[in-house]
């Protein structure tokens, strides 16, 4: 589901998102705002750590290795194999220093530095 970038304002950013986890379904989101490849640089985006906050939701951390370039005919021959691996549950409390004063200006953003934090926690997983 389309993303809004540039708006500097998640919530109306990710209002598919928060519409279909208010509907009861779930999402899938990377906090990288992409897929990240094996040693691609990291970096990431609030978007997971607001969800989490606005919502009240657990995020669960995944890892998916094996799968960089891998092409159908491997999948199905059983050539390559894909691990994926589910963490423990994650909610806000946990990645947020103190949810009453999350701050997003200029030169600080909360929800991008909880969304680091959940970023190592799947590179925990490996």
């Amino acid at each position: 589901h389309q993303a809004y970038v540039g708006l500097r304002n998640y919530e109306q950013a990710l209002r598919h998102h928060l519409k279909i986890i208010n509907g009861g379904k779930s999402i899938s989101i990377f906090p990288s705002g992409k897929r990240v490849l094996q040693g691609e640089s990291l970096t990431v985006k609030g978007g997971v750590s607001f969800l989490a906050q606005a919502t009240q939701l657990p995020v669960i951390p995944v890892l998916i290795q094996g799968a960089e370039n891998i092409s159908i005919q491997d999948f199905f021959s059983r050539k390559r194999r894909i691990k994926v691996i589910i963490g423990q549950p994650i909610y806000a409390k946990d990645i947020f220093k103190d949810l009453t004063s999350i701050v997003m200006n200029e030169t600080r953003n909360d929800y991008e530095a909880a969304s680091m934090i959940v970023m190592e926690k799947i590179m925990q997983l490996s």
